[in-house]
């Protein structure tokens, strides 16, 4: 009997607990917290406390100078957690170029800065699942009409279109950003459907219906001959009814061409920015 009444005492104390975390969670779109419950994703931002204040050797900042575009509209109070972001990136999340032996260290700090740009302002757990980034010299596996591709758990990008993608800031091809944009895209349910929250947040159903608006307005904007902020693949290569491209032609629309995504798109602008945690439309580029 005391037994009976003990496991009693501790189904109550557990919804008692399960009720109070519910009443903490924010209500903003976008921004549903992250599950504490993946291991993987607890040593991700565990590490990153730990490298609080690291910072980027200075031939390794030089690098991602010469190279990635969007380095020279970065705010200056984004460039310390996006450096420790990088550290982070460079020491858990293995890159193989798969035409040599190795990656070169340049190759690994760009891959590194890009997709840490997308996590700015964002926990490292968003990359939770990812196992690997495969770096391609021109095709991705002998496919010549595919530059990049991502699954729930790994990457592959095309080196070359990648250079050329990353140097040009304002155009809103960036190939990096677009890719892991598909990762967080995966990472919760395992779909890429640009809802970049579980089905069971209380999210879903906002991005839902976002997603779906922001996508009739996006074809009829090409269908009408109009030139448009988010590139048109996003709105054609839609699968099954999922809008997998969305999101991620959004988010490199977003970090490349914020001012005009916010005027022509001002709803789906608006869930980035709640999502990513920054305002890319106010970036003025540096001196």
């Amino acid at each position: 009997m005391n037994e009976f009444y003990l496991l009693i005492c501790i189904i109550i104390i557990i919804l008692i607990a399960l009720i109070f975390f519910r009443k903490k969670e924010k209500k903003t779109l976008g921004k549903s917290p992250i599950k504490a419950t993946n291991p993987y994703g607890i040593l991700l931002d565990n590490l990153l406390k730990q490298k609080k204040g690291k910072e980027l050797t200075s031939e390794q900042r030089s690098i991602i100078e010469s190279n990635i575009g969007l380095y020279h509209w970065l705010p200056k109070d984004l460039i310390a957690p996006w450096e420790e972001r990088i550290i982070c990136f460079l020491e858990e999340f293995p890159i193989t170029f798969m035409k040599r032996e190795m990656p070169t260290k340049e190759m690994e700090i760009l891959v590194a800065a890009e997709a840490c740009l997308l996590i700015v302002n964002r926990p490292l757990s968003d990359y939770r699942h990812l196992k690997a980034i495969h770096l391609w010299e021109d095709e991705i596996n002998g496919n010549k009409n595919a530059r990049g591709s991502a699954t729930r758990f790994e990457i592959s990008l095309s080196w070359n279109y990648l250079k050329q993608s990353i140097k040009k800031a304002r155009d809103g091809h960036n190939l990096t950003l677009h890719e892991f944009a598909h990762l967080i895209d995966f990472a919760d349910d395992g779909i890429a459907q640009s809802i970049p929250v579980s089905r069971n947040s209380k999210d879903f159903k906002q991005w839902q219906e976002l997603v779906n608006n922001e996508h009739k307005k996006l074809m009829q904007a090409y269908e009408g001959g109009k030139n448009y902020s988010i590139r048109a693949y996003g709105g054609y290569e839609s699968i099954k009814g999922d809008k997998p491209e969305l999101f991620s032609c959004g988010t490199s629309a977003f970090f490349e061409r914020g001012s005009r995504l916010k005027r022509e798109c001002t709803a789906i602008y608006n869930a980035l920015q709640e999502f990513y945690g920054i305002d890319p439309a106010n970036w003025r580029k540096a001196e």
